[in-house]
């Protein structure tokens, strides 16, 4: 059976699936061109599929821009915050995910309100990213878990819950809907999860460098 690529809050159902996804998107532009803020985002968070992901981004990505390799095929250059660039491969991050990232896809889909809300209630307030202290805004801005981590506090529920990755199931979204992460099918798991999400979780508000550092 295929086995699901995701990355953010993209899901395809097989690896062939994501790279006709990738490739088109790629072949949309033309040699020297920079990515659209939406393609942008998108190879962002395919990206931290990649082994090297951190030492790739450096201090940040800027912008991505298409260049050719030397078989003249498109290829994509991180352009860095500090003025510096480097190549990085789309190919080395398709890989199928596992069930333990499926299934915690499918636990921060099901908190997204509660994401949204504060980030909202934060940028409200005059938020101030506590690492690079800037101002923050919503498009600067991501949310970030602060001791435990989102992992920590996911593994900590289902220990209290007696469930586990495997044991959890999981319902496809719409073909419509934006978001194509899994739903989680039991909705008394739902509601446990997001009640113990906002008693336990701490976030804060970051700038999107310092998310990255992370």
């Amino acid at each position: 059976m295929a086995k699901s690529i995701i990355f953010g809050s993209f899901q395809f159902r097989t690896k062939k699936a994501a790279t006709d996804e990738i490739r088109r998107r790629i072949n949309a532009y033309e040699t020297s061109e920079v990515l659209k803020k939406e393609d942008q985002l998108f190879f962002e968070e395919l990206f931290k599929l990649h082994d090297e992901h951190d030492n790739k981004v450096g201090l940040g990505i800027k912008h991505i821009q298409v260049e050719r390799d030397f078989n003249n095929n498109r290829c994509l250059y991180i352009h860095r915050v500090d003025g510096t660039k480097i190549d990085i491969s789309w190919v080395h991050c398709v890989r199928p995910a596992t069930i333990k990232s499926i299934v915690s896809m499918a636990f921060r889909r099901a908190v997204k309100e509660t994401i949204k809300d504060f980030k909202m209630k934060a940028i409200s307030k005059g938020s101030c990213c506590p690492i690079l202290k800037i101002p923050l805004n919503l498009k600067n801005s991501h949310v970030s878990y602060v001791k435990p981590s989102f992992d920590e506090l996911l593994s900590e529920f289902l220990t209290l819950t007696n469930n586990t990755y495997e044991s959890v199931e999981l319902e496809n979204p719409l073909s419509g809907d934006k978001d194509q992460r899994g739903k989680l099918k039991n909705l008394n798991i739902k509601t446990s999860w997001i009640k113990y999400h906002r008693s336990n979780s701490n976030l804060e508000l970051w700038s999107a460098g310092a998310n990255q550092r992370k």
